[in-house]
């Protein structure tokens, strides 16, 4: 027992005590600035219960193309070809209700190719394919039969100026300004669906080994008949029930916000100086 009380004993063998050293110099957070903002009034703009695409004009659009086509090697047959139309533009011009389209009709022509012949008239081969683009661009003139779309042009900056102090001249130190921005929804299409309809002309084919009636070639014109239907829509804020056609006018945007139509040429002025 006198073992174990003489060797199981804990003792402090030392003893320090720590103070926190906070210099000034690295001790300088403080708030920089403070302010307490004054509210702001706002006034209520008349809108809609809902702002939602609206149809603007639904239409069918026919397109003629015609292109000439190389593949990549001989071929004495063309197969199949799948066709699909995809759209890269189709832009609205306000005031002149008409829009610019351009796309490429995807072709995958699928060809055989001779690898031999012999004497029976017989012909082998393999199937191959090849894939094109061929691009269309139009325009086509569109009409409104509902809702038309809502585009406000920006009205002209306006400045006034003032006499200088002895009034002979304008003070080139002073003037008021305006300037007023309208920010509208853009009017985008949608492509409803398209159909193709074409044929295929080989016109500089050569024959094979006096075979009738086959004929090896590699390049063939291709004539399109294209039909899109297409959505003109455009996001417009609408109440419901539906207010009348002329309610949209009633709504106060800033004055001289008019697009400036030109003047029909057969209409003649009233008074002739």
């Amino acid at each position: 027992m006198d073992n174990y009380y003489k060797y199981g004993s804990a003792t402090v063998v030392s003893s320090e005590a720590y103070a926190s050293n906070c210099d000034k110099d690295f001790c300088n957070a403080s708030v920089l600035k403070s302010d307490t903002l004054p509210g702001a009034e706002n006034y209520p703009w008349p809108g809609g219960d809902f702002k939602i695409p609206r149809i603007l004009s639904e239409f069918v659009v026919q397109i003629d193309s015609e292109a000439k086509i190389r593949l990549n090697e001989p071929a004495y047959e063309i197969k199949r070809i799948e066709k699909q139309v995809f759209l890269t533009q189709c832009r609205y011009i306000p005031q002149t209700n008409k829009v610019f389209i351009e796309g490429y009709i995807r072709k995958n022509i699928e060809y055989a190719t001779k690898t031999c012949t012999n004497k029976h008239n017989s012909i082998a081969g393999t199937i191959k394919d090849t894939t094109v683009h061929v691009p269309f661009k139009v325009y086509t003139k569109v009409e409104f039969f509902g809702a038309k779309p809502q585009i406000i042009p920006n009205p002209p900056s306006l400045i006034a100026r003032y006499f200088d102090e002895k009034r002979m001249g304008k003070d080139i130190r002073e003037a008021d300004r305006s300037n007023v921005e309208i920010f509208n929804e853009p009017v985008y299409c949608e492509l409803e669906w398209s159909a193709v309809y074409d044929a295929d002309i080989n016109e500089k084919g050569k024959p094979i080994d006096n075979m009738p009636n086959e004929e090896e070639f590699r390049e063939f014109t291709d004539k399109s008949v294209i039909y899109l239907c297409i959505k003109l829509l455009q996001k417009q804020q609408v109440c419901w029930p539906f207010p009348l056609k002329d309610d949209a006018k009633k709504k106060p945007y800033p004055l001289n916000t008019v697009w400036p139509a030109p003047e029909h040429p057969d209409k003649k002025p009233d008074n002739i100086f």
